[in-house]
């Protein structure tokens, strides 16, 4: 981390930062051109919530930024957030290009997170939760479970344009202002994240003209989990928990809705809450403006709990403040 005050305070940095907005902007505005004319499009099926072919792979090129960005900006990448990154990365390429068997792509988002949990958490879970080697495990477990569900919900909720664009955005955006506020530090990958999705928010905003396929959310997806991660590592588990809150029950009350009522849950379909609310009327664009409503209180319950150290009662405020937006989108 590094001092904020000065960070921002360097004129070769905040000419770093701008000439970062304007190469984000150019990339993205290059590949979608160059995706566009060699055929690498989304086209639209029974279960899209799009109509028109749309470039698709945008990841191929935000992933890359960020790391460029990031690296340009100061920030010291650990080996193994960077092979985990890595892996994820070229896997969801692959699956952009040519449709990989889903048990395949499950391996290795396994393989990747567990280089993760063992070379990056596993010291953490040793000291912080129990002491033997057994229970570490069985720790480190859930732990590589929960990151590959949560990096694949992340996936699942990419659906209508802009959504994970403004998930993305509100979340670094946070965890900039947390890191300012305990600790007058700047979160430099945060903030190269941010910089790369502030330009792609223009371009996939409704009506979107390029996608970031899975070689955008997955590795964004983990990315947005090894930032929580850190924050709860400083001992503000509630907020990385609350942050993330509606994806999270988005996905998990949709997931258990398809198991009690029989089907095919590890199958692609349209029963998301968001995806609710286009078939009762709203637009890709109402449905974003209240994902930023979401977003907005939950970062203010994010900021009490931080103050209030990890008063569950905000966790509490949290699910009952999505739960009425849920309610929302699933009714005409």
């Amino acid at each position: 981390m590094q001092d904020f005050y000065s960070f921002f305070c360097d004129g070769v940095i905040l000419l770093k930062i701008f000439l970062s907005i304007i190469f984000s902007f150019i990339g993205i505005y290059l590949s979608r051109l160059i995706f566009y004319r060699i055929g690498f499009i989304d086209n639209p099926n029974i279960r899209s919530n799009h109509i028109n072919p749309t470039a698709l792979g945008a990841g191929i090129i935000i992933i890359p930024l960020i790391f460029l960005i990031s690296f340009n900006l100061g920030f010291i990448w650990k080996k193994e957030v960077l092979l985990s990154l890595s892996i994820l990365f070229i896997i969801s390429v692959l699956d952009d290009i040519k449709n990989i068997n889903p048990l395949v792509r499950l391996l290795f988002h396994f393989v990747s997170i567990s280089i993760f949990v063992a070379s990056y958490l596993y010291t953490f879970i040793a000291d912080i939760i129990v002491n033997t080697a057994y229970m570490n495990m069985i720790f480190g477990f859930i732990a590589i479970v929960s990151i590959v569900w949560f990096i694949n919900a992340f996936n699942f909720m990419d659906g209508i344009d802009g959504i994970t664009s403004v998930e993305v955005f509100f979340i670094c955006l946070s965890i900039i202002f947390f890191q300012f506020f305990l600790e007058k530090e700047i979160n430099v990958l945060a903030l190269s994240t941010l910089i790369t999705i502030t330009a792609f928010i223009y371009f996939n905003w409704s009506p979107a003209t390029i996608f970031l396929g899975d070689s955008g959310s997955i590795p964004l997806g983990f990315l947005i989990v090894s930032l929580l991660i850190d924050l709860s590592l400083k001992g503000y588990w509630l907020a990385s928990i609350t942050l993330p809150l509606y994806y999270i029950l988005d996905t998990s009350i949709t997931l258990f809705k398809r198991i009690y009522n029989k089907k095919k849950f590890w199958q692609a379909h349209s029963e998301h809450y968001y995806q609710l609310a286009l078939k009762n009327g709203f637009s890709h664009v109402k449905v974003n403006y209240f994902v930023i409503l979401i977003n907005v209180g939950l970062f203010f319950l994010s900021f009490f709990s931080l103050l209030y150290k990890n008063n569950i009662t905000f966790l509490i405020l949290g699910i009952f403040w999505c739960s009425i937006f849920l309610y929302c989108f699933s009714k005409k």
